[in-house]
């Protein structure tokens, strides 16, 4: 089988999609399938590589971490032309996108007629807002949702300003849509993206693990915390916690972002730097043993995880999490977790006291996710998903 995967950014940067659709492609292609990504240019990705192919597009942003295309038409001739190369037909169509990238694999579905499967990654109506406003996501939803009415359906007057209905008019050509968590699936379906929404999470790369064991009671209490540096992920609320609770524990901190400089001044400003280490960007296999030698992961952003990927990443080698955001608990066992009562900084401040206190007393909140999150069994729930979306297409 070959699978054309559309994505909105380079599969090499960083974020929760990008590590998802790799790890789909790494053990889809290990059962002996074809994955291929299509993707705009960026930095980490300039031109067409083995497995990935590059589409025309320009920077947005001066990092070229998200990008635009300015023809559609010439992206898809590209990619036609691309995959000419590769000399391997086209099986099916995932979208693993919401902006130019689902545009350009709905559009090549519909013009190939191959069947297409859509995952649902992101609470646009949360997320496009918190990084561009209000005002600037509705625009984008405008100009996103008349350009997909005209390229993908043919026709005008599909224009939307509102994110639920952007999501549902770019999922209305898909055969399945999917998404990556249970909460977030029942929400979509409630808000009228679509129905019979199909729960495939990302799993953990079983590799990564290694021998890894489920931790026991951990002597010094260390916090971990993952993702990019950027307000709705809530990193400066994390710090001020820390500084708040005032506890002998280390918390490390994983990932880049625009706040960065920032991030640094609170901690020399606030004396933390005894207490408070920025790692930076790790691959994902060393977050996963940087996961495993920690005492509990520390997850702030609220009401913008479609999974929460690094709370299961962490469960997967015992360590359990301090959940802001409580949907995300929803997926998880029962009394694994600790959780805020609200979206405060004093209560994440008094949940990291519970925690330490816990961990501390050798008393720390089990979890074990090896059951349920190892790629090698998830991958072949997609795998049924796409023989039965090409069984339907047929």
């Amino acid at each position: 089988m070959h699978i054309l995967v559309f994505l909105d950014q380079s599969p090499h940067s960083l974020g929760g999609v990008q590590a998802s659709v790799l790890l789909q492609q790494k053990y889809l292609e290990k059962a002996g399938h074809r994955v291929t990504l299509v993707a705009p240019a960026s930095s980490a990705d300039p031109v067409s590589t083995p497995g990935c192919i590059i589409y025309p597009s320009f920077a947005l942003t001066p990092n070229r971490e998200y990008t635009a295309t300015a023809n559609l038409g010439k992206a898809y001739r590209h990619v036609l032309t691309e995959l000419a190369a590769i000399r391997e037909k086209v099986d099916v169509v995932h979208v693993q996108a919401d902006w130019w990238g689902a545009l350009l694999g709905a559009g090549f579905a519909r013009r190939q007629n191959l069947p297409l499967v859509n995952t649902l990654h992101t609470n646009l109506s949360v997320g496009a807002a918190k990084v561009v406003g209000k005002l600037g996501a509705s625009m984008l939803y405008l100009l996103h949702s008349e350009v997909f009415g005209r390229w993908v359906l043919g026709r005008s007057g599909c224009v939307t300003g509102n994110g639920w209905k952007y999501l549902h008019l770019i999922t209305s050509t898909a055969q399945t849509v999917l998404a990556p968590s249970a909460h977030f699936a029942r929400l979509a379906q409630e808000k009228g993206v679509a129905t019979n929404i199909r729960v495939v999470p990302t799993g953990v790369d079983d590799e990564s693990i290694g021998v890894t064991s489920v931790r026991g009671a951990a002597n010094e209490v260390t916090f971990a915390w993952s993702g990019r540096f950027s307000h709705e992920k809530r990193i400066m609320e994390f710090l001020s916690a820390l500084k708040t609770a005032n506890l002998p524990a280390k918390a490390r901190i994983y990932g880049s972002g625009a706040l960065l400089a920032k991030m640094q001044r609170f901690i020399e400003v606030n004396g933390l730097a005894d207490r408070v280490t920025i790692i930076g960007r790790v691959s994902h296999q060393q977050m996963i043993q940087e996961l495993a030698g920690c005492s509990a992961l520390v997850q702030t952003s609220i009401g913008f995880e479609t999974q929460g990927m690094t709370v299961f990443e962490a469960g997967v080698v015992g360590t359990p999490s301090v959940l802001c955001d409580w949907n995300i608990a929803e997926d998880l066992p029962a009394d694994s977790y600790w959780k805020t009562t609200d979206d405060s900084v004093a209560s994440l401040a008094a949940m990291l006291t519970a925690a330490y206190q816990e961990i501390s007393e050798g008393k720390p909140k089990r979890i074990d996710l090896r059951g349920s999150m190892l790629q090698s069994h998830l991958y072949l729930r997609s795998l049924e998903i796409y023989e039965q979306a090409i069984a339907e297409h047929s």
